[in-house]
């Protein structure tokens, strides 16, 4: 193999910038300057302000007894983290790509690191030692590391390791004065959840037993014999939040007997509920458990755009400071012990802030500005509107659509942005920059909470069930022919695009509805659903189920032959439009021959395709260059299906080739 000197790669990176590098004009009619009434484009934001933000922070945590703050910023050519004394002002950084979570004792910071195959390892940072490597706590190859929790006022945390068994976690605790992890809860292969206390004790597991979580409680102290408490249905949901201070009762969100997620407080020995609040409307999305307390201080919930809800008026007095009386999506980031401090984050239609507020003080400082704020300093903003609309068989959808600004009223070309899960949902002002990234090429960009999607109770939930590439797909569908409907999209000119879930669903509306769209993009995504059950990782056991009952059994003859009908794979022959395929080579839940496998049958049957495989990535990109790439060849090929507009070569790209 030929190697380039570095002036011939000059020569060459030259040569490349001065072919490549002009944008791409607008050719879609609705988009093009010469249109009587139309306004001006806004300004072309380059690619690195949505992906390579050079000022861009975030990950902000202040240690429990509010000293220290610890974030990740750019140190030198990538990410580093780094940590602030709030008296003295010091700032020390690491080379640590990550954010951390403080360990109780607000001394050491605890990183959850991987090298993209999710086999994670729980690492240790001492801020006050001149030593700055990481200490590795669970250095056990081939096996996943997580922390399961803290212990109050102790640098000692509890960890879950699957090494003994691939299956399942064990729960260990770290001991830091030994400097030894030992076994504090051995899983007899069923158990799916630990409860433990503030101080690292275990009082209770959900063990699965068939179609039911049987709630148990240790009858000795060694963790060996259990007594059985309470069932729950496997397919009623019950998210642990935290145990009361007096062991007695467990905050949690819960469907049982009811649609939507509500928070409740459950009897640790009765099973019994109590709700603290619920919403006709949609499922509480999520709790804000005091640490001082151990009693709720405030939920939140997404109808069309995020709501509060508070229990402790000192906190909402704090918060509705830092909001403001706008539209805004509120992430309470971190909160000091003594409920003093509080880091949240801030995102608006003009952009985010992420801010320090000192309650005692009535004091407010900016940590950081989102990089959709400094895009707004440079083009204004594309709008994302909620929307409602029916489907087919009458069901009410919910979705976003972002339209570009200074947009004139004439049917636009269309991406459809398919979220991943299937279980989650789009939100109002999430931090996506993707919607808003194909709004400045002059896209509309739609958003659809199909069935399935996360967030609008069980009922909504379960009319997903057997309908991968049926109902789940005709809802994307709906959404398109409401906004032909109204004006917005031009039918001819739409695009279908997603990561994971969202892959699959492009392929599957690339070639099971091939008229329909123009182009594809697909992101580690699953073209092959028989393989893709058969090859989960084996720590997904517990969790088998839920997929049996959604997406089928390749063990049942039947059911495998419909899996395969719903698998884009068996289909490639139908597509019509050009595909653009895009995976991470140590991508462990969808693996990479998913993509490679479609890339071939489309190719085989003659269809315009493009594949590119991320050596360093797994299940998404999170390495800035990887995302210049994808977002680069994003918008080049929208803009050659489609006919919106493309920056052409970035300068980042130049730095890229050396991370």
């Amino acid at each position: 193999m030929r190697t380039l000197s570095k002036l011939t790669l000059a020569v060459a990176t030259l040569s490349f910038m001065l072919l490549g590098g002009c944008t791409t004009a607008p050719s879609h009619p609705s988009l093009r300057d010469d249109q009587k009434g139309q306004s001006t484009p806004e300004k072309l934001v380059p690619v690195r302000q949505y992906v390579a933000d050079w000022n861009g922070n975030g990950g902000y945590q202040l240690s429990p007894d509010g000293a220290q703050l610890m974030w990740v910023a750019r140190k030198g050519l990538g990410p580093g983290l780094f940590v602030k004394n709030l008296q003295t002002g010091t700032v020390r950084s690491y080379a640590i790509p990550v954010p951390g979570q403080w360990a109780e004792d607000s001394r050491h910071v605890l990183i959850q690191l991987d090298n993209g195959n999710e086999n994670t390892h729980v690492y240790q940072l001492d801020t006050l030692s001149a030593d700055t490597n990481l200490k590795d706590l669970t250095p056990f190859a081939g096996s996943k590391s997580f922390i399961h929790s803290l212990v109050q006022g102790s640098p000692d945390l509890l960890i879950a390791n699957n090494q003994r068994n691939p299956k399942v976690f064990d729960l260990y605790r770290y001991d830091h004065a030994s400097a030894k992890l030992n076994l504090l809860a051995e899983n007899p292969g069923s158990v799916a959840l630990w409860l433990t206390d503030k101080v690292g004790h275990v009082i209770g597991r959900a063990r699965k037993d068939a179609e039911q979580w049987v709630y148990e409680t240790p009858s000795d102290s060694s963790n060996t014999m259990w007594q059985e408490v309470f069932k729950v249905s496997y397919f009623d949901t019950v998210q642990p939040l935290a145990v009361t201070a007096d062991k007695k009762f467990l905050w949690a969100l819960s469907n049982q007997s009811r649609d939507k997620l509500a928070l409740v407080k459950l009897d640790l020995l009765s099973g019994s509920e109590q709700v603290i609040y619920a919403d006709p409307r949609v499922d509480v999305s999520q709790a804000l458990i005091s640490a001082k307390t151990l009693e709720p201080l405030a939920v939140s919930l997404d109808p069309d755009y995020q709501e509060w809800k508070f229990f402790d008026a000192r906190l909402q007095a704090a918060i509705d400071k830092i909001r403001g009386t706008s539209h805004t999506r509120l992430d309470i980031v971190s909160i000091s012990r003594d409920e003093n401090l509080i880091v949240a984050f801030v995102m608006r239609e003009t952009g985010g802030q992420t801010l320090l507020y000192n309650v005692a003080q009535n004091q407010t400082e900016l940590l950081g500005e989102h990089s959709r704020s400094r895009i707004h300093a440079i083009s204004s903003l594309p709008r994302q509107q909620p929307l409602h609309f029916p489907s087919r068989d009458g069901l009410d959808l919910h979705g976003y659509v972002t339209l570009p600004a200074g947009s004139n009223g004439q049917p636009l070309p269309t991406v459809v942005y398919v979220h991943g899960g299937p279980w989650a949902r789009d939100v109002a002002f999430g931090g996506d920059p993707i919607p808003s990234f194909l709004a400045n090429r002059g896209y509309a960009v739609l958003q659809v909470n199909y069935r399935g999607s996360s967030g609008y109770g069980r009922a909504f939930m379960e009319a997903a069930r057997g309908e991968f590439a049926g109902k789940m797909h005709t809802d994307l569908l709906d959404g398109i022919d409401y906004l032909v409907a109204q004006g917005v999209t031009d039918p001819h000119k739409v695009a279908i695009m997603g990561a994971s879930y969202g892959g699959y669903a492009s392929m599957v509306g690339m070639t099971f509805t091939p008229d329909r769209f123009a182009c594809g993009i697909s992101l580690v995504g699953m073209s092959e659903l028989v393989s893709l059950m058969e090859n989960a990782p084996p720590y997904w056991d517990l969790n088998k189920p839920w997929w049996l009952k959604y997406v089928g059994d390749p063990a049942n003859p039947e059911e495998r032959i419909v899996m395969d009908e719903k698998s884009p794979l068996y289909r490639a022959d139908q597509a019509q439009g050009p595909m653009l395929i895009l995976h991470g080579a140590q991508d462990s839940r969808v693996n990479v021959d998913q993509s490679t496998r479609m890339a071939q049958a489309l190719s085989k049957a003659g269809k315009s395709v493009d594949i590119y495989v991320y050596k360093n990535a797994a299940h998404g990109l999170h390495r800035w260059p990887d995302k210049l790439s994808y977002f680069r060849k994003t918008e080049d090929f929208l803009a050659q299906c489609l006919g919106g507009r493309s920056s052409g070569f970035d300068f980042y790209q130049l730095g890229s080739w050396a991370l």
